[in-house]
Parts: structure tokens; sequence; C-alpha cells
């Protein structure tokens, strides 16, 4: 049972234990993968020429507030497979940890959908994505968003949007302020969310 902790610029994001398993199952892992697939070919979801990956996607387990979320790493890939994602068990902001079983760790955003999922019993999918143009755009818009001084992967981004969430409509779009071009959309279900954030891409 693996365990580790994700990291950036010099500091630990959070700690957490991978117990390697089977790919996890869902009822809508099929919706899963294809909006994942939609979000890479729009270039919101993928990875950096440094290999860093960037965006994630996540639908709530029947049940309780465990969900399935894109693993780390596999921005890469152009199309997602069922092994690309995993399960996260536990979500402890107080003591900045994650609980995940899969194929793979969970993605360093694990916490901020878990703070959505605890205080949001109506969502059922979450989607992170980046975009300098719609984050600019969201921005100028007044966009409901989280403070500046939480930065992403961290206990105090989590409880930004632990805080912010339930304030918002069952189907919403936030920008991550102390997270550069990061954006959260959520609701009932993973094509709500989906079209929240398509409804905000320019008309071609």
């Amino acid at each position: 049972m693996p365990t580790s902790s994700h990291s950036a610029e010099g500091y630990i994001k959070f700690s957490f234990t991978h117990e390697p398993a089977p790919p996890p199952a869902h009822p809508a892992l099929a919706g899963l993968l294809r909006v994942r697939d939609e979000l890479r070919r729009w270039g919101w979801l993928g990875v950096l020429p440094d290999g860093i990956g960037y965006g994630n996607i996540s639908a709530r387990r029947p049940g309780g507030n465990t969900f399935v979320i894109s693993a780390s790493g596999t921005g890469r890939h152009k199309n997602a497979l069922p092994e690309h994602f995993c399960a996260v068990l536990t979500v402890d902001i107080a003591r900045n940890f994650v609980l995940c079983r899969g194929p793979l760790p969970a993605s360093s955003e694990s916490m901020s959908h878990g703070a959505v999922y605890a205080t949001r019993p109506d969502t059922h999918a979450v989607i992170h994505v980046h975009d300098r143009a719609l984050y600019a755009r969201l921005r100028a818009t007044g966009a409901p968003a989280t403070p500046d001084d939480a930065e992403f992967g961290t206990p105090e981004l989590a409880r930004a949007i632990a805080a912010l969430a339930p304030t918002l409509p069952p189907v919403a779009v936030l920008r991550l302020g102390g997270h550069p071009d990061g954006m959260l959309a959520f609701g009932p279900s993973i094509g709500a969310a989906r079209d929240a954030l398509a409804a905000l891409r320019p008309k071609e």
C-alpha cells in the first residue's frame, strides 16, 4: 500500500495512501470517458511541455461522498481508458490526506473535488479545467472565485471551495483565484457540468 505525497514548488500539497486495485466500477464511467476526451480536444485538459498534467474529471459514487476521478499523470493520453481512473475513498482536509484505490494514484486536485461532494449533496460530477482566455473572461465578468491566496492542491483551497460551493446554483462554474488559469465546474450530472463549461466557449 504505497504512501506518498503530492508536491510542487518545493512544498507538500497533500499526503495520500494509494491502494493498488483494478479500475473502479461506476455506472457513469462511459460518460466520464467521453467528456474527458472532449475536454482534452478543447485543450482544457492535457499535459504541459514539461510533462506536468492539468485538468481532471470526477463523478460521485452511489451512496456517499466517495468518487471516481481521473488519475494523476493521465492527461498525456489522447483517449481515456477505465484504468486511467481511481476511486477516492477518503478526503480529510484537516489532516491534508487522501486515501485512493485503483490502478494509479488520484489526481492532485482530489481534495478540491471532495470539498464539493461533501458540501453539495446534489452534485454528482466535478470538472477541473485550465484555459487562460476563459479564466480572464470569468475574472472580468465577476464570476464566483476562491481567494487568490488559496493555492492549488492545498487544504486552504479545499476549505475555500467548501465555503463557496453551497452558495452557488446547482450547476456552476467558479474561478480558482490561487490556481492560475484553473476553473471548477460542478452539477447534478457529467453532462450538466460539461455543458456549463461549453456554454462559455467562444462562438465559432
